[in-house]
């Protein structure tokens, strides 16, 4: 079964680390043994009695060196014979893993390339009802939006096929304040919705070193949290600014606060408060905080408590 480079690496590296685990284990064991052999023989050493007494004809004698230096040749050939052993061990018992490592990426390959051609054709015939209605139509507006919510969503999936090929969108900057107002634009209406108010503030030019679909998709999942924990007729404010070579992205709402679960945990894949009322973070913030620690971001809770949370994204600039 052929595997990616990206499947092949990391099926390798656990595998020498199992190997080297094990060949750690055996030389500590080793070592013991050697140790009290040495202890033994120095205890139980009788040369000069031994040397006092003819040899018998057909004996061979054997000093303790010479038995010292044949158990340190035994050792040391027992725990490369360990190491050997534990690499290929290893290897063969990751292969179930490397073999679900790859059938994973060849799903969502598989998946994505299947969604491009209706995810093209659903682009062009939200053009084709654009140009129909014609741009003093009620309705020009929103097809405007799920157009551009289409393309996003097409981004989405070449970014998928990208990250599946072994390869990812480098050398890429993106504009802060303009993709965090598409990203308010395009949940504006499910924030309406709930009769949540949702503002944005800021603006400035800022550049950052990731693309502009994945700072999206971060915005996003933001967003989509404050909504998901902001009661009705809540608000949310969206802060964009930069400072000391970073740019800001602040998001504050309105909402009961973070309780029974540290702050800091619900950037964890599927967080979830013990008792009480569940209340679920999904992999959302986890997400949030995989694309910003990749560009060398952080992403942290600055606030919470009965008057709302707040979360800030700090990104640093790319290069002039």
């Amino acid at each position: 079964m052929r595997r990616s480079d990206a499947d092949g690496a990391v099926v390798r590296a656990a595998s020498r680390k199992v190997g080297l685990y094990v060949a750690s284990v055996c030389a500590i064991a080793v070592l013991l043994v050697l140790a009290a052999a040495i202890v033994f023989i120095a205890q139980r050493s009788q040369t000069a009695e031994v040397l006092e007494h003819a040899v018998k004809p057909g004996s061979i004698y054997v000093g303790s060196g010479d038995l010292l230096m044949a158990l340190i040749g035994g050792g040391v050939a027992g725990v490369i014979l360990a190491a050997v052993v534990g690499l290929v061990s290893a290897r063969r018992a990751i292969v179930p893993l490397a073999d679900a490592l790859a059938a994973q990426r060849r799903f969502v390959q598989d998946a994505s390339h299947e969604l491009r051609t209706p995810l093209a054709i659903l682009d062009a015939r939200l053009q084709l009802a654009e140009r129909q209605a014609g741009e003093a139509s009620p309705a020009a507006g929103t097809l405007a939006r799920m157009r551009q919510d289409s393309r996003v969503l097409a981004e989405v999936v070449d970014d998928l096929l990208l990250v599946t090929a072994g390869s990812a969108r480098s050398g890429e900057v993106a504009v802060v304040a303009q993709v965090v107002s598409g990203a308010v634009e395009g949940i504006r209406m499910l924030a309406g919705t709930r009769e949540v108010t949702l503002e944005i503030a800021g603006g400035k030019d800022a550049l950052v070193p990731v693309a502009a679909p994945a700072l999206r998709r971060a915005v996003v999942a933001l967003l989509e949290n404050a909504l998901a924990h902001t009661p009705q007729a809540g608000r949310i404010d969206v802060t964009v600014s930069a400072s000391d070579g970073e740019a800001l992205v602040s998001v504050a709402d309105t909402g009961t606060g973070i309780s029974g679960i540290e702050p800091g945990r619900i950037f964890d894949r599927f967080a979830r408060a013990p008792g009480g009322p569940a209340r679920s973070y999904g992999i959302g913030l986890a997400l949030v905080k995989e694309t910003v620690v990749r560009c060398g971001g952080d992403v942290r809770v600055t606030a919470t408590g009965a008057a709302g949370t707040t979360i800030l994204i700090s990104l640093p600039l790319a290069a002039a």
